[in-house]
């Protein structure tokens, strides 16, 4: 089949396989059995429907539902039938009785997990998100370089923001030719997440003063949106002569990034510069403070004191009892994995990818936003996107 696929090397999978089968074995687990797609191309390098079985010991297996010539191509897996009925799905894995099988029970649906509980009682299931999670969240050198074009990709959708946007185009018209651009140019498409009831329209969420009054979403500002269905993101609101923010997320064979760049047609007046360069000392901290084995917690604490004693932190990461009480986040196949950069934070590790968003809200009037990609690893933490801070058109 002749195609533009760029294959996962299969040196990775094995990999993966390997790190996920010790672990299997120090919690007395006898497999894995998933059926979310992220999981699935994450272990075989193919996000086809169906499932993937992992055993501890023994061949992997790859259920497809349709189109197994697609799987047989580019699945790393060797063993691949097809799915059949969910209902035989144990026998089919010949998969013994008083098996623990570990699933995703934090994403699959209840009715699902209660039919696969009837189908043989001496089968224990098991939740094993957090691992497969907290394995997705150290990345390998192949990953980080996967991220770090996304993140050059939207490094340069910037550079044509300043080339197109106008005052009066609306905040949807400049995010769609954003995203026009973005997929004429690499850009892979869909962003996936973890969180329940997430989606996302576009690549390019285009935020300005005129649409910052509201805010319903689990971020500092979330925008107007299209309809009452999904009231967040790009609007109809004008852009308007007023700073506004881009906050994109780029995607390359997969592989997510999520930058902020703030925009203004004109000149920044004193005030918005000096809270721009103060959120720019934040990220600066930031970059200086992560490092593998740090506490993300003791981090969080500091440049929230920064922003403190900038004076800016009324309205830092949101405005008022609206403000999120996080600073960064992990992205790689989902926008929001692990680690969080938050009051709780736990230890950070080499390969960790953090997306770090210290922004400054103020509803109805202004909106200001930095966002970097971070990879920490033991050379030295390096920022993934490279465009500048802010931009004057």
């Amino acid at each position: 089949m002749v195609s533009n696929y760029s294959l996962v090397p299969k040196k990775e999978i094995e990999k993966r396989h390997g790190q996920l089968r010790k672990k299997l074995s120090k919690l007395d687990v006898s497999g894995v059995l998933l059926f979310s797609t992220v999981e699935i191309f994450y272990y075989s390098g193919i996000g086809l429907e169906g499932a993937l079985y992992i055993p501890q010991e023994g061949e992997p297996i790859h259920l497809v539902k349709r189109n197994i010539e697609l799987a047989t191509e580019f699945s790393s897996i060797s063993n691949i039938i097809y799915f059949g009925r969910l209902s035989q799905i144990f026998d089919t894995l010949k998969i013994n009785a008083r098996s623990k099988i570990g699933v995703e029970l934090d994403i699959l649906p209840y009715s699902h997990v209660e039919f696969l509980k009837t189908l043989k009682k001496e089968i224990t299931l098991v939740n094993v998100n957090q691992f497969l999670r907290k394995q997705r969240a150290v990345k390998t050198n192949y990953e980080i370089s996967q991220i770090k074009m996304a993140a050059k990709l939207v490094d340069q959708s910037f550079e044509y923001c300043l080339e197109i946007a106008t005052p009066e185009m609306t905040e949807i018209e400049l995010a769609a030719k954003l995203d026009k651009w973005l997929l004429n140019n690499g850009h892979r498409g869909y962003i996936t997440t973890r969180a329940f009831n997430s989606a996302l329209l576009n690549f390019s969420y285009v935020i300005s003063k005129s649409s910052s009054i509201l805010n319903i979403h689990f971020t500092p500002i979330s925008g107007w949106g299209l309809s009452l269905k999904y009231p967040y993101g790009p609007s109809t609101q004008k852009i308007g002569k007023d700073p506004f923010f881009v906050d994109t997320c780029g995607n390359y064979n997969g592989y997510i990034s999520d930058t902020t760049r703030t925009f203004v047609h004109g000149k920044f007046d004193p005030e918005t510069r000096y809270q721009l360069e103060a959120l720019q000392h934040v990220k600066q901290l930031l970059l200086k403070e992560l490092k593998p084995g740090i506490n993300l917690g003791e981090v969080y604490t500091r440049a929230m004191n920064l922003a403190n004693e900038l004076g800016i932190s009324n309205n830092f990461m949101g405005e008022a009892n609206d403000k999120v009480q996080f600073l960064g986040h992990g992205v790689g196949l989902e926008l929001d994995e692990l680690p969080i950069l938050y009051a709780k934070g736990g230890q950070t590790e080499s390969g960790n990818i953090l997306a770090c968003e210290p922004k400054f809200i103020e509803k109805g009037r202004k909106v200001l936003g930095i966002e970097d990609t971070y990879a920490i690893t033991e050379s030295g933490t390096h920022l993934l996107s490279q465009s500048p801070d802010y931009f004057e058109i």
